[in-house]
């Protein structure tokens, strides 16, 4: 049964990811430890109806919504299933449909549960997971969430959170301290999501893919709006508007062509 609803999500990805191609809309996906309030704060900032609630991988297909930010600008925000420490392969393999949207994500959300007392620990847990599925070295935020859970001073994160840990992949943009539950800090993490993606700017690029790279191909048109596309025997020419973080990652399939 869950291969069968695997493949289901598997399918609606597919085609979601064809409506997206109209336009080159950014992505940022949440993620983070089991119980992190991810499905809460997706809930708050989309007006989604995601089941939010304490079991394990409860968020099975990584539902996407479009999110207004503060230059009016709309992006998609992507909910993912939680990471669990030493996720065996065979889960990361069997919850590929949901790890995928991570790794083709402009910008991820890395949401931590700020009161729990493990909370470091499981930063650089996820931080790991992140570099194994090839997720880290794309842009992130550090989002500090449960806010009105400290027992003191509340609205304050612990005094850890000044020498956050480092992780395996790339230094966080910036920490936003939030409530999900509250909606305390919203503003300010919409104002970092709307700064962060700023520096992503749409740009033209021309692709040479060989054969053999079809994934590449498929990731122009996820995250991109391919103009033209040539087939031939030795591989695909694609021109597209693509985000240049997107352009950077490909830069080895860059052509002067077109």
């Amino acid at each position: 049964k869950l291969a069968e609803q695997l493949e289901a999500v598997r399918a609606g990805r597919a085609v979601q990811r064809q409506q997206r191609q109209a336009a080159p809309l950014a992505t940022a996906a949440l993620v983070g430890y089991t119980n992190a309030g991810k499905s809460t704060l997706f809930n708050r900032l989309t007006g989604a109806d995601v089941l939010a609630d304490d079991r394990l991988f409860a968020t099975l297909d990584p539902t996407v919504r479009l999110l207004s930010l503060p230059s009016r600008r709309r992006i998609l925000l992507s909910d993912t299933v939680g990471f669990i420490r030493k996720l065996p392969v065979t889960l990361v393999q069997a919850f590929r449909a949901t790890l995928e949207e991570v790794t083709q994500a402009s910008l991820i959300l890395h949401l931590v549960d700020v009161a729990d007392p493990q909370a470091r620990a499981q930063i650089v847990q996820v931080e790991k997971v992140l570099a194994e599925i090839g997720a880290g070295a794309i842009p992130r935020l550090r989002v500090l969430n449960k806010l009105d859970l400290l027992p003191e001073a509340p609205g304050h994160a612990p005094d850890w959170t000044a020498s956050e840990p480092a992780g395996d992949g790339a230094a966080p943009l910036g920490t936003v301290r939030v409530s999900a539950r509250t909606g305390e800090g919203l503003d300010r993490l919409l104002a970092a999501i709307d700064e962060a993606l700023a520096m992503d700017a749409v740009v033209n690029a021309t692709f040479r893919f060989p054969p053999e790279a079809a994934a590449k191909i498929s990731l122009v048109y996820q995250r991109g709006r391919v103009l033209q596309a040539d087939y031939d025997e030795q591989g695909c020419l694609v021109r597209a508007e693509v985000p240049h973080s997107l352009k950077q990652r490909l830069a080895e399939y860059l052509s002067s062509a077109g």
